[in-house]
């Protein structure tokens, strides 16, 4: 009789007791744990220590992926923070609850995890810390506290008071509400748009400390992390190197801060009986592809995110999982931790099985997509005298090996009832990309001219995420209590 050698057997014996204690571990957030979303804005994955950065050291994220779950290519679907977030909340593709822009809000037909926490029992709690996730936008749906309060700008120009530059920037062929919508984009740049992580920790601490401790909470906190701080100088290439400078210790700054909310969870007793999610709601491109920012491309810089999922009681055991998953797997797993089923059909699929295994049942291909206005910001300017500018829409499917990218000329977004791009300007606009990831990780050379069958089947899969009828966002209600906010805010005048 052969004898399995004695390291086999500690193996073995090893991973039945992993095995076991995340069994006991499932069935007991069954019982109704609490959940902790961690969000991270901005925050790149490979930026992270525990996923191979050698520039960053971030002891309290690799401590709590050490017993988790890493899931080492997790991707956003949307590179803008608020309808990234609209998927993480929903479970859904962008096309399907159809925030496809900063400028839209999620309609209330939409559930949200929040509303089946709460349904369920939950005590649901929010503290957001920039202007993208404000209550306007509706991703407060659910939250019995939504703290959105912002102390501080994105950027200072003192030679001209905000009411003054929207008046000037803001092209009159637009209609009223559309004019008095990207006034107030405009000017939030130059009041409280966003508020340092050290603030959101003390907010969280606040919640965490006074709340009705007899029910189990969903506290999701949202970090502004590494992204872009308000300019200190008008110069362009200085402001640059400075923002690419500050990135890394603003990634260090958030690991410090997630370490004192975890403290404050640990102090309480929390701790055992606290699942934790931690993940960004987009990455950053940092130069690639002569790029500084989000938003412009969905290339993986701007696309992959860490996630990091830790069951209540932390006995995952550091496991990597290299499977592709989504952003908006968080919401079906959220439920699945606390034993609900979602009521409608969602396109998120759970990641629990990777607790205990790493068949988890996710598609191997990946929409994703960004919407660009043709607003000042990002729109390409195609009639440089009357300041005509393009909009864009840019879908792709992004696979373990390929990446498609299809740019598409969109309508001038920021106007209302804007007449259809002609076929002459489509045309002229209109390209394809195609990347192969195994020789090119970079995403350099289009090899799209050699492989067009491919690239058609992965534009017919663009097409079918579309909803045939596309949802419409509810339009951001300007007037009445809102339009008060606003003006509170120094929004609108």
């Amino acid at each position: 009789m052969r004898t399995a050698p004695v390291t086999t057997i500690l193996g073995l014996a090893a991973a039945a007791a992993v095995a076991l204690a995340l069994s006991t571990s499932l069935l007991h957030l069954k019982r109704k744990s609490n959940v902790l979303l961690i969000t991270i804005d901005t925050l790149r994955a490979d930026h992270l220590s525990c996923y191979g950065s050698t520039d960053v050291y971030t002891p309290v994220i690799d401590t709590l992926a050490a017993h988790a779950v890493l899931f080492e290519q997790a991707y956003a679907d949307v590179t803008w923070t608020t309808p990234s977030m609209a998927s993480v909340m929903t479970g859904l593709y962008a096309p399907k609850h159809g925030v496809r822009t900063s400028y839209q809000r999620l309609r209330q037909s939409v559930t949200t995890v929040a509303e089946y926490l709460r349904q369920a029992g939950f005590e649901t709690g929010a503290i957001v810390a920039s202007f993208p996730l404000d209550s306007i936008f509706g991703l407060d749906q659910g939250f019995q506290t939504y703290d959105d309060t912002f102390t501080a700008p994105l950027s200072i120009d003192p030679e001209h008071p905000p009411s003054q530059r929207s008046v000037e920037r803001v092209p009159s062929r637009f209609s009223d509400d559309t004019q008095e919508m990207m006034a107030m984009l405009f000017d939030k740049a130059t009041h409280d748009a966003y508020r340092p992580d050290n603030e959101v920790t003390d907010a969280a601490i606040r919640w965490l400390t006074t709340r009705h401790r007899h029910e189990p909470f969903f506290f999701w906190v949202h970090y502004f992390g590494p992204h872009e701080k308000p300019q200190t100088t008008s110069d362009v290439y200085e402001e640059r190197r400075r923002q690419l400078a500050q990135y890394n210790p603003d990634v260090e700054m958030s690991d410090h801060e997630v370490g004192r909310l975890l403290k404050v969870i640990r102090d309480l007793g929390f701790m055992d009986r606290t699942a934790i999610i931690l993940h960004a709601d987009h990455g950053q491109s940092l130069l690639e592809h002569d790029y500084f920012g989000h938003g412009r491309d969905i290339y993986d810089p701007s696309q992959r995110v860490p996630l990091i999922v830790r069951p209540s009681g932390g006995l995952a055991t550091g496991m990597r999982v290299t499977r592709m998953v989504r952003n908006l797997d968080i919401m079906p797993t959220i439920l699945a931790l606390e034993g609900i089923e979602p009521r409608t059909t969602i396109d998120g699929r759970s990641l629990l099985p990777a607790l205990t295994s790493s068949a988890i049942d996710v598609p191997e291909e990946i929409y994703v997509e960004t919407y660009l206005s043709a607003n000042f910001l990002f729109g390409e300017i195609i009639d440089p005298v009357n300041d005509v500018r393009l909009g864009y829409r840019r879908l792709g499917i992004r696979t373990s090996q390929w990446k498609y990218v299809v740019n598409d000329p969109a309508p001038f977004a920021d106007v209302l009832n804007a007449p259809p791009i002609t076929d002459e300007v489509r045309r002229k606009y209109y390209s394809e990309e195609l990347y192969d990831l195994a020789s090119d990780p970079g995403e350099l050379r289009n090899v799209i001219a050699s492989h067009r069958s491919l690239a058609a089947a992965f534009l017919e899969h663009v097409w079918e995420v579309q909803p045939r009828a596309a949802p419409t966002p509810e339009a951001l209600p300007i007037g009445g209590t809102t339009r008060e906010r606003l003006k509170s805010l120094g929004y609108v005048d």
